[in-house]
């Protein structure tokens, strides 16, 4: 009896030595086969482009191939969803925005929690918005828009580029924080926005420095001011909206790496160093900074709290406008 109760015992100590080693061995030979990144986007938009250059990253640091698949629908829930649902073993991970993420969430039923759904994996940058005017109209500084909305009050419109995108909310935060009375006109997608407000159609647009920057550098727009509370690295002539009288006022949009909550903590850490390491290195942070964004340099748990602020600030903005999803 006493050997059999010896044997019972050892064969426990046992049982709990391997199944505590076994995990942390897998661990440590992840990843053993392909990992796939689920874009929540049509192909060829910009969280697709950021999406690819974290693939080749980790791919020729962990050599295994790491697919880019894109999986639109639902304004980019759908795919979202479909990553919060993937086994978490290191082997399906989301590189959605803040759209899916601290936006809809708030105001359609969505099928996971950007919090709780999900291990917050990296946030390699963010990009800044350009409050841009056509150059026929008077105003040159955010100052002088202020003014010049008042003394047309009822009149002045502001487009965005969808109804709930960064856009749309950036300019409604920007109208409550002024008083402003102006009229918003959706608009289907960047490009058809950025012509009308050329055109002379729209009063004011906010709308991305990769996509407006462009236009204002060659004279086409006129920029006001940038949503960021310092100056970008490399427009640093253009003024924060903040210090032109609208304290406080911060605003962007983002791509973010996730994966299904639950993924083991060894592997978020390693994907999550090597996002950085690429981010911050000196030829990819001059080609960030060239096409509008800024490096984030964020440990899971700073991207966590990133986008938590990112979910209040939006809320109040979505509460207080009433505003509602298409």
């Amino acid at each position: 009896m006493r050997f059999r109760s010896w044997f019972a015992g050892l064969c426990g100590l046992a049982a709990a030595f391997f199944g505590a080693v076994a995990p942390a061995a897998a661990q440590g030979t992840w990843p053993e086969r392909p990992v796939r990144i689920i874009v929540p986007f049509p192909p060829g938009g910009g969280t697709e482009a950021v999406a690819r250059l974290m693939a080749q990253r980790f791919q020729d640091v962990l050599r295994q191939p790491f697919v880019v698949e894109s999986r639109s629908g639902a304004s980019g829930m759908l795919g979202t969803e479909l990553g919060a649902r993937a086994a978490p073993d290191g082997y399906t991970l989301t590189m959605t925005a803040s759209g899916p993420l601290s936006i809809l969430p708030q105001m359609l039923a969505a099928p996971y929690d950007p919090i709780r759904s999900f291990e917050h994996v990296a946030l390699p940058a963010i990009t800044p918005l350009a409050m841009v005017v056509p150059v026929n109209r008077p105003p040159t500084t955010v100052q002088e828009f202020v003014a010049w909305a008042r003394q047309n009050a009822g009149r002045i419109n502001y487009c965005s580029i969808g109804v709930a995108s960064p856009s749309h909310l950036s300019a409604e935060l920007f109208r409550r924080s002024t008083g402003l009375e102006m009229t918003h006109i959706p608009h289907r997608g960047s490009g058809p926005a950025i012509l009308d407000t050329i055109a002379g159609h729209c009063d004011v647009l906010f709308d991305s420095t990769s996509a407006s920057g462009p236009h204002a550098r060659e004279g086409r727009l006129r920029a006001l001011g940038i949503s960021t509370p310092e100056r970008h690295p490399s427009w640093r002539e253009l003024p924060t909206i903040a210090e032109q009288g609208v304290p406080g006022y911060a605003t962007s949009t983002w791509s973010g790496l996730v994966a299904p909550a639950g993924t083991p903590a060894a592997i978020v850490t390693r994907l999550n160093a090597e996002a950085r390491r690429f981010a911050t290195s000196p030829r990819e942070r001059e080609r960030i900074e060239g096409q509008g964004g800024i490096v984030m340099d964020l440990s899971p748990a700073q991207f966590r709290e990133y986008l938590q602020a990112e979910i209040a600030r939006w809320g109040e903005v979505i509460r207080a406008g009433n505003i509602r999803a298409e």
